[in-house]
């Protein structure tokens, strides 16, 4: 076994809140730290400490609208999110998305399926059969003219090393006075589309009469 070596004052912190615990269950609880399959894994974390789910709802939808005739398999499409996600540096930034839940997937993996759960419910996500040999490998999504709306005007920023992701305008000019480049302003969370930001965040949907 390794050794460890902590400071008096580090042991006397760990005594005082280990409720008759051991060490390394005091260790584990203050870490939020849970064992499954044999690996560590965190539990359940706080919604502050995972990237706003616009981002996942946004590069859904674009990289929807990317495709060459606006559908992709469920797959393919959650392989084109994670390769999106991580170029940008989203995982560097919210490091929870990428760390392993109980069931041992990463976190992102759960959160694309509930995006594409929410999306789905409101209307900017379809689901299409397969057809011919195809049918009984899942089925297709495709954008809809509400998930386009959605995000018209709108860029999603991903920058790893300054820790921005927020969505933006696309209008938003990317130079400063003299010609540097800098950082777009992020939407206030009252201008994100309630198609893509969840049910407590941005824009409400709109009430029908």
């Amino acid at each position: 076994m390794p050794s460890v070596f902590l400071s008096s004052d580090t042991v006397e912190y760990l005594k005082r809140n280990s409720n008759n615990q051991s060490m390394d269950s005091t260790v584990r609880r203050l870490l939020n730290l849970d064992k499954n399959k044999g690996k560590l894994v965190k539990r359940q974390v706080g919604r502050t400490k995972l990237a706003p789910i616009e981002a996942y709802t946004w590069t859904i939808i674009y990289r929807l609208y990317m495709a060459e005739d606006g559908t992709l398999s469920r797959k393919a499409l959650q392989g084109q999110v994670h390769d999106v996600l991580r170029a940008g540096g989203l995982f560097e930034t919210y490091t929870d998305d990428d760390a392993p839940t109980k069931n041992g997937q990463p976190r992102w993996k759960q959160r694309y399926n509930s995006a594409i759960a929410h999306l789905r419910k409101n209307g900017c996500l379809v689901t299409e059969s397969k057809a011919g040999p195809e049918r009984y490998k899942g089925v297709n999504l495709r954008h809809t003219e509400d998930g386009l709306d959605a995000i018209t005007d709108i860029n999603l920023h991903l920058d790893g090393r300054e820790g921005h992701v927020y969505l933006c305008r696309y209008s938003d000019p990317a130079l400063d006075g003299i010609g540097t480049d800098t950082c777009p302003v992020p939407l206030n969370p009252t201008e994100i589309p309630y198609r893509l930001s969840g049910r407590f965040r941005g824009n409400k949907a709109p009430q029908e009469l």
